[in-house]
C-alpha cells in the first residue's frame, strides 16, 4: 500500500502494540484481544518484530542486544550464550558480537535486529518496512535472509512494504491495503499478473499502459499469469506467424520462475496477420484482449 494506507497500524495490531477499537486479533487460533496482560506478554514472545530503523540499544554490544529478550527466559548463562552464538551465525555476524551498533553498517544493524527478534523462537516475525532504510544490494541480502528463515525454521513472516520488488522477491501471498481497507488479497503470482483493484493496478502496473500513444497498428494486451518465465512468447509469435510485433509497453516480473504481469503489443492493421497471431496465442493459452488502435 501507499504511505498512509494503514500498513504499519495493521501490523502493530497483530501483536497488540496498537489495540484495535473494534474486532478481534486471532494469532495461531488465539484471540489476543481477550487476553489479560500477563497472558498477552507470554504470547508476544512468540511474535518477533523488526523495524525500519533497527531500534538497537546503542550502549550495548551486538551480543548484549540479542541477549536482552532472554532476560526472563529461564535459560542458564551457558544456554543463553550458546543460543546467541547460533543466532549470530545464522545472520552472518559471528565476528561482530563485541561490536557496538555505531560500528555497524545499516545491513549489519538489521541483521542484529533479526537475530534479537528470533531469540525467543517466535512463530511469527513481523517486518515493518524492514528494508526501507537500506540500499538495494543490502535489501536483497536481508530479504534472502528472511526467506531462508521462513523456509528453514518454519516461521511465518509478515512484511509491510510499499515496494513491489520486495513482495515479488520473497512473498507467497500479498494483501493490498488502501485507506485502511484490504482492496485485494491472493497469491502473489495471481495478483501481480492481473490486479483487480484500482490501487493494485496503480501499485503494480503504474499508469504507463494508459500512455501508449505512438504507432499506427492495433493494440493488444497480453496477460502473463503463470507461464514459465523462460518462455520466449513474443519471439515464438514472430517466428511462428511471420508477423512483425512491436512491444509498446511491458511490466512483467519473474515470480518464483513464473511470468507475471502484462505487455501491450502492436500488430499490423492487416486482418489475416492478426488472426494468425491470435490463433497462436489461443493455442499457447496466453490470455489477451484488444485495447485499441493507434491512428496516424
Amino acid at each position: 500500500g501507499f504511505s498512509g494506507a494503514g500498513k504499519s497500524t495493521l501490523v502493530r495490531c497483530i501483536n497488540l502494540l496498537e489495540r484495535p477499537t473494534e474486532g478481534r486479533v486471532i494469532v495461531d487460533g488465539e484471540d489476543l484481544t481477550a487476553m489479560d496482560l500477563k497472558k498477552l506478554r507470554e504470547v508476544r514472545k512468540k511474535i518477533g518484530m523488526i523495524f525500519q530503523h533497527f531500534n538497537l540499544m546503542r550502549s550495548r554490544t551486538v551480543f548484549q542486544n540479542i541477549a536482552f529478550p532472554l532476560k526472563k527466559s529461564g535459560l542458564s548463562k551457558a544456554e543463553k550464550e550458546k543460543k546467541i552464538e547460533s543466532l549470530l551465525e545464522l545472520v552472518g555476524l559471528s565476528d561482530k558480537k563485541d561490536a557496538y551498533p555505531s560500528q555497524l553498517s545499516g545491513g549489519q544493524k538489521q541483521r542484529v535486529a533479526i537475530a534479537r527478534a528470533l531469540a525467543n523462537d517466535p512463530k511469527v516475525l513481523l517486518c515493518d518496512e524492514a528494508t526501507s532504510a537500506l540500499d538495494p544490494n543490502t535489501t536483497k541480502a536481508i530479504l534472502q535472509l528472511l526467506k531462508e528463515i521462513n523456509q528453514s525454521m518454519g516461521i511465518t513472516v509478515v512484511i509491510i512494504t510499499h515496494e513491489m520488488a520486495v513482495i515479488e522477491a520473497v512473498c507467497d501471498r500479498v494483501a493490498i491495503i488502501d485507506k485502511s481497507h484490504i482492496a485485494e488479497i491472493g497469491e502473489v503470482s495471481r495478483v501481480f499478473a492481473e490486479p483487480k483493484s484500482k490501487i493494485g493496478r496503480q501499485l503494480i502496473l503504474g499508469d504507463a499502459a494508459e500512455k501508449v500513444e505512438f504507432g499506427t497498428g492495433r493494440l493488444f494486451r497480453i496477460i502473463f499469469d503463470g507461464l514459465a518465465s523462460s518462455e520466449p512468447v513474443i519471439s515464438n509469435v514472430v517466428l511462428a506467424c511471420k508477423v512483425p510485433v512491436n512491444i509498446m509497453y511491458a511490466a512483467t516480473r519473474d515470480i518464483k520462475g513464473k511470468a507475471a504481469g502484462q505487455m501491450i503489443i502492436e500488430l499490423p492493421d492487416h486482418e489475416p496477420d492478426i488472426e494468425r497471431v491470435l490463433q497462436y496465442l489461443d493455442r499457447a493459452k496466453v490470455p489477451y484482449e484488444e485495447v485499441g488502435k493507434n491512428e496516424l
